[in-house]
C-alpha cells in the first residue's frame, strides 16, 4: 500500500538524514563554544597586554615581553596559536598606531612564524594555503630556501602568492619573476599585489620599468606597467612612451597617451595632434584628454577644430570637457559655443559646465 511505501521511505530516508543534520549541528554548535571558551581565556591571559604591547609609545626589549606575558609558549596548542595569530592580526588592522619593534617581538615570542612556517613547509595544500596568507598577513619574511620551491607549484594560489611574496622581501633579483609577466594567468589580484611590492620598495629605488613594457607580449601585463610607470612618475621614460604610440595595440597606445598627459610631458602634443585624425575613438578621447592635462596653452584651436567634426556624443561631451577645463581661454570659447548650441548638444554644455 502507498501509505507503507511512504512510511518506509520516511524511515530509511528522512530520519538518518534528520539525525545526520543534528549531528551537524551538534558538532558545529559544540566547537563554536569550544572556540569563544578558548578566545576568553586567550583574552583574560594575554590578548589584553598584547594589545597594550602593540600600541605602546615605548619600545621593549624580548626580556620586557616575555616577563610581561609570562607564556609558557611551548604548552601553546595549533587552535591557540591559529587564534593569537588572528587576534593579532585584528588589532594590526584596527588601531591606527602599531609599535613596529614590539609588534615582531610579539609574533617571535609566540613563535608564529615557526608555527606557519612549518605549516607552510609540511602540510596539506589547504593548510600550505592558509599558512602562506597568514604569513603575508603577519608581514614577516619567509626564508628564501622555503619561499622559492613554491614559485613554480602547479598550484595557482600558492605560486602567485609566494612570487609576490618573493618580491616582496627578495633582496636577490626581486623582479625577476617580471620577465614571465609576473604569471602565466596574469589577473587584477597581480595588479594588487605587484602594487603593493612597488610601492614597498620605492625607497630602494625602482628599477625601469620600460624594460618589461618592451619585451612582454602580454598586453594587459604591459599596459598595467605604464600606469605604474605613471603612478610612480618615471618621467625619464617619457620619450620611450612617446614611441610607442606607433604600437599597433591599441589599448596600450591609450594608456601611453593617458601617461604622457597625467605626465605632463609637453614634447608629445606636436604628435598627438598629428596622429588625432588617424586613430580609432578609443585613442583620440586619450589624446583629447592629454592635450588637457598638458595644457600648454597652444591647443585650443585643435580642440575646437576636434569638437567641430564630432560625429558622436560621448566625444564631444570629452571634447567639451577639455575645452572648459583649458584654463581662462578655454572656458571664454566654451561659454561662446555655448551661445549658439541647441538641441541635444546644448544639454551636454549644461552638464558640463
Amino acid at each position: 500500500p502507498f501509505v507503507i511505501r511512504v512510511a518506509v521511505t520516511f524511515i530509511t530516508v528522512l530520519i538518518p538524514l534528520f539525525l545526520l543534520m543534528l549531528f551537524v549541528f551538534g558538532r558545529t554548535r559544540r566547537n563554536f563554544y569550544r572556540k569563544r571558551k578558548l578566545q576568553r581565556k586567550l583574552h583574560s591571559k594575554y590578548l589584553g597586554v598584547v594589545k597594550e604591547i602593540l600600541i605602546s609609545k615605548e619600545k621593549y626589549s624580548y626580556k620586557d615581553i616575555e616577563t610581561k606575558l609570562n607564556c609558557n609558549v611551548k604548552k601553546l596548542t595549533n587552535k591557540e596559536k591559529r587564534l593569537l595569530t588572528n587576534n593579532i592580526l585584528n588589532i594590526h588592522a584596527k588601531e591606527e598606531y602599531l609599535n613596529e619593534n614590539n609588534y615582531k617581538r610579539v609574533i617571535d615570542y609566540f613563535e608564529l612564524r615557526e608555527f606557519w612556517e612549518k605549516r607552510l613547509t609540511y602540510g596539506s595544500l589547504a593548510s600550505r594555503q592558509r599558512a602562506l596568507r597568514k604569513l603575508d598577513d603577519l608581514d614577516v619574511e619567509i626564508p628564501g630556501s622555503i619561499i622559492t620551491s613554491l614559485t613554480y607549484n602547479r598550484n595557482q594560489y600558492l605560486r602567485k602568492r609566494a612570487r609576490s611574496s618573493y618580491m616582496y622581501f627578495s633582496k636577490n633579483s626581486p623582479f625577476k619573476f617580471l620577465d614571465e609577466d609576473f604569471d602565466k594567468t596574469f589577473n587584477n589580484w597581480d595588479k594588487i599585489e605587484i602594487h603593493r611590492v612597488f610601492s614597498r620598495r620605492i625607497h630602494e629605488g625602482l628599477p625601469r620599468l620600460t624594460q618589461w613594457i618592451k619585451n612582454s607580449g602580454n598586453s594587459d601585463f604591459r599596459c598595467f606597467l605604464v600606469d605604474e610607470l605613471k603612478y610612480f612618475r618615471q618621467t625619464d621614460s617619457c620619450p620611450f612612451l612617446l614611441e610607442m604610440m606607433d604600437t599597433e595595440d591599441m589599448e596600450l597606445r591609450k594608456h601611453c597617451i593617458e601617461a604622457l598627459g597625467e605626465m605632463k610631458y609637453r614634447p608629445a602634443e606636436e604628435k598627438l595632434i598629428k596622429d588625432y585624425n588617424l586613430q580609432p575613438a578609443l585613442v583620440q578621447h586619450a589624446i583629447v584628454r592629454a592635450v588637457q592635462n598638458l595644457n600648454t596653452g597652444k591647443a585650443l584651436s585643435f580642440l575646437e577644430d576636434a569638437y567641430n567634426n564630432v560625429h558622436d556624443r560621448e566625444s564631444e561631451q570629452i571634447i567639451l570637457y577639455a575645452i572648459y577645463n583649458y584654463g581662462n581661454p578655454g572656458k571664454e570659447l566654451f561659454n561662446s559655443m555655448k551661445e549658439i548650441s541647441g538641441g541635444f548638444s546644448k544639454l551636454i554644455f549644461e552638464h558640463v559646465s
